[in-house]
Formats: C-alpha cells, structure tokens, sequence
C-alpha cells in the first residue's frame, strides 16, 4: 500500500484524487470552520446606555483651583457678613480689638452637661464670653523606663495643661455654659489673629502655665 504525502495548501478546501479514482476531500489541511473564542464579553446594554447618555463633567477655568485649600477650620473667616466689632482679652493681660468672626456658617457648640447634649448659639447672638478655669497645673513628663518594659519613670520635666469651660451670655440676657472648641479670627488694622476657645490645652516641654496664654473674655460692641 502506498502512502500519500500531502501538502498542506492554504486556501480553499483542496480535492485530492486517491489511486482509486476517486475524488476525497482533503481533511487534514482543511481549515477550521469553528468561531474563534471571543475575548470580551457582550456589552451590558444597561451600562451601554449610561455611557452612551452621560454627559462629561466640565469646569469653568475660573472655577478650577490653582493650589491646594487650606482646612476649613483655618481659613480667615472676617470677610464673613456675621464678623462683630469685640475686644478680646486674654490671659496675660492683653487685648485685642477688631472684627471677630468664627468659621461660616457655623454657629459656636457648646456641650451643657444640664441636659447632656450639644447647644449650638448663632454667633451673631452672642453677646460675651468668659472663660471658666476648672484646674491649671504642670503636668509631668514620663516615659517608659526601657524598651518593653511597662514601668514609667519621671524624666524631670514639665509642660503647661489646662481645662476651661465658658459662660456665652447672649443678647436676650440668657446664659450657657460648658465646653467648646471653637476659632475666633479677630481681624485688626495691622493683621488677622487666630484664637481658639480651648477645652483642654496644653503647652510644651519646659514652658510655664504663664506661657499657655488663653482667651479670658471677649466683649462684643453692641
């Protein structure tokens, strides 16, 4: 019997003729009639729809910011239509008059522990504040005596701390007191001051209690 040796012809199905006259199509070299493998799925007409339908989001050029904002809670807040007329005085003698204002359109929280929940005053309601000292004292340094270890020992040094709550006095002649944690941007004729009303603060290693200056009063010009 002898063996045909057929070459592989791209193209067309090729017909070979077999020493019996009759015509065979070629099987081996014929190409593959089988649909390749798709590599992606079919679309999701759902999610052809939104993006065929949304619309690029755009901004204006003047809208668009040239650096980094700075934190809300620092940003100078004078220019604000609330700033008052007050006079800060604090706890090393010195005052400070200008246009007072706090973050916008935010109103001073105060925690009252009569009724165990946040009071939030308007700030253009307020009509004084006064600090209320509820301890002051230098706070010792400690540190653990070694790595590991759980004992701590005095390293000779001390730092300011202290506690506040304040007395708001508002317009009508209520009274509200209890802790707050608020900035007060105070704006004069020659630079804009920032203060905050301080629960509890504290100072640095080495310094006095002198040395942690905080707001004692302001009185707002009626």
């Amino acid at each position: 019997m002898v063996q045909m040796i057929r070459p592989a012809i791209v193209g067309a199905q090729p017909i070979y003729v077999a020493p019996t006259g009759e015509a065979e199509a070629d099987t081996m070299n014929a190409p593959s009639t089988k649909p390749a493998t798709p590599t992606t799925k079919p679309a999701d007409p759902t999610m052809d729809f939104f993006l065929n339908t949304a619309k690029p989001a755009t901004q204006s050029a003047a809208e668009v910011p040239t650096t980094q904002p700075a934190s809300d809670a620092l940003v100078n807040r004078n220019k604000a239509n609330d700033a008052r007329v007050a006079t800060l005085t604090l706890s090393n003698g010195q005052t400070v008059k200008g246009n007072a204002a706090t973050t916008t359109d935010r109103p001073i929280r105060v925690w009252d522990a009569t009724i165990k929940d946040y009071r939030d005053i308007p700030f253009s309601l307020i009509a004084s504040a006064k600090a209320i000292v509820n301890w002051e004292r230098d706070e010792p340094e400690w540190q653990f005596k070694e790595s590991g270890s759980d004992v701590k020992v005095f390293t000779g040094k001390t730092y300011p701390a202290r506690e506040t709550q304040y007395v708001f006095v508002l317009l009508n002649g209520d009274k509200i007191t209890g802790d707050v944690a608020a900035p007060i941007y105070v704006e004069t004729d020659k630079a804009t001051k920032t203060f905050v009303l301080h629960k509890r603060d504290k100072g640095e290693l080495g310094q006095k209690l002198t040395d942690l200056v905080y707001v004692k009063q302001i009185d707002f010009e009626k």
